[in-house]
């Protein structure tokens, strides 16, 4: 199969989604809206996030796309609504600064605003494909205390629910796939998003979601965390309760 194929499969796999954009004019362009459309993905512009809850209300938003100034206070807030908790989120940021904290507040990817227009629309595509996928997946995965719902896309740890986001869950669902084995960052997160990511990029994102992980898994209070990570190799999931003595990864492991 040829590349040109390959791009037309995956937009066409996505044909129809509906993209809702949350944008300052400063941050968003038209060349951006074109390159979304050209993917044949129907593509909604607000500047007000009420008006974004009163569309997530009334039909159902495939992506949503904050491109404002203060994007990590409006990807929270989205997080606390109903329709959207799990709705997919790409965020522009004006500045790389931002983030930490963009991903910190429930974001699942971030670009900076002068991102080429068809890498911007390759990711939105990526993040459909992925939201797809989860939809499409059958069965549970239970280690130790965690269980891992990939049908109902719902995560519990000793009974009680993790509020995770889509990447969240998703990095988690991959780590319990290959529990016992390392997975490196830039491996992790490909499988998770279906997208290639530099390593520069790759380690930035992935260390942000894992300590978000790690933190609402309390694995930084625990004796035996679940998700461990080994220098220079990347992360895994342990699956047992108890480390033997000899274990080799020991002097590599690290808190994050």
């Amino acid at each position: 199969m040829t590349l040109t194929t390959d791009i037309t499969t995956n937009k066409t796999a996505v044909a129809g989604k509906t993209v809702c954009v949350l944008a300052e004019q400063e941050l968003w362009s038209a060349e951006l809206t074109a390159c979304l459309e050209d993917s044949s993905l129907r593509v909604t512009t607000s500047s007000d996030l009420n008006r974004v809850f009163e569309l997530a209300a009334a039909e159902p938003i495939s992506v949503l796309v904050f491109a404002q100034r203060n994007a990590a206070m409006g990807v929270r807030a989205c997080r606390m609504i109903r329709e959207l908790e799990s709705t997919p989120l790409m965020v522009v940021m004006e500045r790389e600064s931002e983030l930490i904290p963009v991903l910190d507040a429930g974001a699942d990817d971030a670009v900076l605003a002068r991102v080429e227009p068809g890498i911007f629309a390759a990711r939105v595509r990526a993040l459909l494909r992925r939201a797809s996928a989860v939809a499409r997946s059958h069965g549970s995965i239970i280690i130790r205390d965690l269980a891992i719902d990939l049908e109902k896309y719902q995560a519990s740890l000793d009974g009680a629910a993790l509020p995770l986001t889509p990447t969240e869950f998703r990095l988690l669902s991959v780590l319990a796939q290959h529990a016992g084995r390392v997975v490196d960052a830039r491996a992790l997160l490909a499988a998770a998003h279906q997208h290639d990511y530099s390593e520069r990029d790759a380690q930035n994102l992935v260390k942000v979601h894992i300590a978000n992980l790690r933190r609402k898994m309390n694995d930084s209070r625990s004796l035996n965390p679940y998700i461990l990570c080994v220098r220079g190799f990347g992360y895994l999931l342990e699956r047992r309760y108890t480390h033997r003595d000899d274990d080799p990864l020991t002097e590599l492991l690290e808190a994050e």
